[in-house]
């Protein structure tokens, strides 16, 4: 298996399982990534998904030897990947349940890319990000966008023309990660993370997964107006009807959704 999941409490672990290979990007794998979160979207019992690599690495970006296949191919079917690769981002960008990144060791072009779109994530000491396609002549485009808007222009300018390593803590420091801990701990503190969101609202945490990366897309005026909107349809949902009564009643909520 390409991906391998774990069940636990209200959380599940989704391990990068090809360490003989630094772990590719699982991106078109029957048994990759998308395919274990389809599956995990649909069970309720599980409110957040971390994700990790098995092995000394995080994931290594796109397999090279499938790249060096691709370069023989047309443009029209290395489009057609290139929009694969797109989709497997935006889905992980805009999955309806929290992503926590575990980075338990390099986190490599694509595999950098892919913590991008978590919403939390937690590196061992030791580990790094390299957006390194420079290296061999390729483009980071992808990765770049979502650098771009993760760190601004001036950032992402240094990290993808060098393409030098980034530690943990300079990581840490440019908001590239949330946390930086010892590599023993990364994954239990991970999964800590993903039991304290599962608390909370599912609803208010869809919604809100939603808003950030909807709104990202969007004028400050219209990303107002969609605010605006969820913000008023948040008020009448059962999930936020439970948690106003449960505040006032001084008890823990007990989420309908």
């Amino acid at each position: 298996m390409f991906v391998l999941v774990r069940k636990s409490a209200r959380h599940a672990v989704a391990t990068f399982n090809r360490p003989d290979k630094r772990n590719p990007l699982p991106y078109l794998n029957d048994d990759g990534l998308l395919p274990a979160l389809q599956q995990l979207e649909q069970d309720d019992a599980v409110r957040a998904v971390v994700l990790t690599g098995a092995g000394p690495a995080f994931c290594s970006g796109l397999d090279l030897e499938a790249l060096k296949k691709l370069q023989s191919a047309t443009v029209a079917q290395n489009a057609d990947d290139s929009r694969d690769i797109r989709t497997f981002f935006e889905t992980l960008r805009k999955y309806p349940k929290p992503l926590v990144a575990a980075v338990n060791g390099p986190a490599v072009a694509g595999g950098a890319a892919l913590l991008l779109c978590c919403d939390l994530a937690v590196a061992a000491e030791g580990s790094f990000l390299c957006f390194s396609e420079a290296k061999i002549g390729f483009v980071p485009a992808l990765a770049g966008v979502y650098l771009a808007r993760a760190c601004g222009e001036r950032v992402a300018r240094d990290l993808l023309l060098t393409a030098r390593r980034v530690d943990a803590a300079e990581a840490k420091a440019l908001g590239l990660v949330n946390e930086v801990v010892p590599a023993e701990q990364v994954l239990a503190r991970a999964e800590e993370l993903a039991e304290a969101i599962a608390e909370n609202s599912p609803e208010a945490i869809r919604r809100t997964r939603s808003l950030i990366a909807d709104s990202a897309e969007l004028p400050l005026g219209k990303a107002l107006d969609l605010a605006t909107r969820l913000n008023a349809e948040a008020r009448g949902t059962k999930d936020c009807q439970e948690g106003v009564r449960a505040f006032l009643e001084k008890r823990k909520p007990k989420w309908p959704s």
